[in-house]
């Protein structure tokens, strides 16, 4: 069984754009893929991350996503408006049901590693805890190389297993497009696996079977 933590170098930048189409590869290949959001927030009046993944695998919400929050804030800050109720506890005992029920299990978080779960727990401290590899979507465009090479720094500061990054949203129309995968690459040593162009319904996109193989070979899936 494997698992994979997908984040982000910020919100908005494409995470369950990629958690998406990553199990609807893993499903076109037969593996029992299951994901889970242990925290959405800008909930209202439903989870919209999480009901587009449950609809795709077939999953309940109460399946695919644990705590859910009305205002789009992080979590911490959500629940101080909303009502005190995450327990980490809860997280962990969740996850190990999970990882016993399905081949490969994408956990999603919200925004990036940094982002506080309950009081100063950080999703970075999440995944550190339960031991998920983690990939790192970014924006294609300009100003993602800060972001990236800051994330991969805060992510190396916690241990975690870093796989590497996913590129999102090339439009072929900001210059930087070009080069930013490279530099960051080099600046942090880490792979860009997949390059995911901008689609108005990215639904209908499908990764490159051989990318999502040579990446399930990297992850030792298989």
């Amino acid at each position: 069984m494997v698992s994979l933590f997908v984040t982000g170098t910020n919100t908005g930048v494409g995470k369950t754009v990629f958690s998406y189409l990553l199990a609807k590869a893993l499903k076109k290949q037969g593996i029992k893929v299951g994901y889970w959001k242990p925290v959405e927030t800008g909930a209202e009046p439903i989870p919209p991350d999480a009901t587009l993944l449950s609809e795709l695998l077939n999953q309940t919400l109460e399946e695919t996503v644990t705590y859910t929050f009305r205002l789009p804030l992080a979590p911490a800050v959500a629940e101080k408006y909303e009502g005190e109720r995450i327990k980490i506890e809860t997280l962990w005992e969740i996850y190990q049901r999970k990882v016993k029920n399905y081949e490969f299990l994408i956990v999603e978080g919200a925004g990036g590693l940094a982002v506080p779960i309950k009081g100063t727990y950080t999703y970075g401290d999440l995944a550190k805890e339960l031991k998920i590899p983690t990939i790192v979507v970014a924006d294609a465009k300009l100003g993602t190389i800060n972001c990236s090479y800051l994330t991969a720094h805060y992510g190396r500061s916690k241990n975690l297993v870093l796989l590497g990054f996913v590129f999102n949203n090339f439009t072929g129309k900001d210059i930087s497009e070009k080069d930013n995968p490279q530099v960051v690459e080099e600046m942090t040593h880490l792979k860009v696996w997949f390059k995911i162009p901008y689609l108005e319904d990215w639904r209908n996109y499908e990764l490159s079977e051989e990318e999502v193989k040579s990446f399930l070979k990297g992850l030792n899936f298989k």
